[in-house]
């Protein structure tokens, strides 16, 4: 992977974020000096991934603001995925957002990596390098309720501020990309979408992965977990509320949002 070292903006944004996190306490604002770089960003993310000392279960995908796409020449970004839970039957899960923090919730679809692309993982092959697909949710949550305001570097540096993957059940990977898909918050339908509508879709982001990772920006490896994007959008959630998902006609999930406690490696 790439050295960390040569951002400046990396050691006291580490320390601060990393004291949140595993404290579970919010900041006040994201802490300063903020990357203002994608590279700077994604060294902030590495050296407080290392800091946090915990396995690299799977990879998030989220996408960068409209307005800035063809300045950055890229659509996506991504971040480190330290917890996976799983969706017991029709219990709820547990979704920890930070108290005082940013907090939201996102339906994904969750592909699992059988084995690392050792090329560009377009065309048709795509499908042959994933061993499993589940409905599930991405939790993003970050100690800094700002967080949006310096998007996309502060959501890269912190992380991509992810907290946490809840996977439910298996899908098919036949149809897969056009399911329908619908999120309530507290009974409220909030968004609706179907996976192939993002962007070019969960193959799209799997590209995506592959690039950083043969660039040496991010390290793919077999098993972890990729949320592919959040197909009906990014919405808040609080301490409290109770997030739902239908993935076509056949699958549900649903999650609580609990209070942070702060990290465990």
């Amino acid at each position: 992977m790439s050295d960390a070292s040569s951002s400046p903006a990396a050691p006291d944004t580490v320390a601060a974020l990393l004291d949140a996190r595993l404290s579970g306490r919010a900041l006040a604002v994201f802490p300063a000096p903020v990357p203002t770089t994608l590279a700077e960003a994604y060294a902030v993310q590495q050296r407080l991934t290392a800091a946090l000392g915990a396995p690299v279960l799977g990879w998030k995908v989220g996408r960068i603001p409209s307005a800035l796409i063809e300045t950055l020449g890229a659509e996506r970004i991504a971040g480190p995925v330290l917890r996976v839970g799983e969706l017991d039957g029709g219990v709820r899960g547990e979704a920890p957002v930070f108290a005082g923090g940013a907090g939201a919730i996102e339906a994904d679809v969750m592909l699992r990596l059988g084995a690392v692309p050792d090329g560009p993982a377009g065309g048709e092959d795509r499908a042959a390098w994933i061993d499993e697909i589940r409905a599930g949710f991405e939790v993003a949550s970050s100690p800094a309720p700002d967080v949006h305001d310096h998007a996309p570097y502060g959501i890269i540096a912190d992380i991509g501020i992810n907290n946490g993957l809840l996977l439910g059940p298996k899908l098919r990977i036949e149809g897969f990309t056009t399911l329908e898909v619908e999120t309530q918050i507290d009974g409220l339908t909030v968004g609706a979408g179907r996976p192939v509508d993002v962007l070019d879709g969960p193959w799209g982001s799997l590209d995506f992965l592959v690039d950083l990772h043969r660039r040496g920006v991010i390290e793919l490896k077999a098993g972890q977990w990729i949320s592919a994007g959040a197909i009906t959008g990014v919405h808040p959630i609080a301490i409290g509320q109770t997030a739902t998902a239908r993935f076509g006609t056949d699958v549900d999930i649903a999650c609580i949002a609990v209070a942070e406690t702060g990290f465990r490696s």
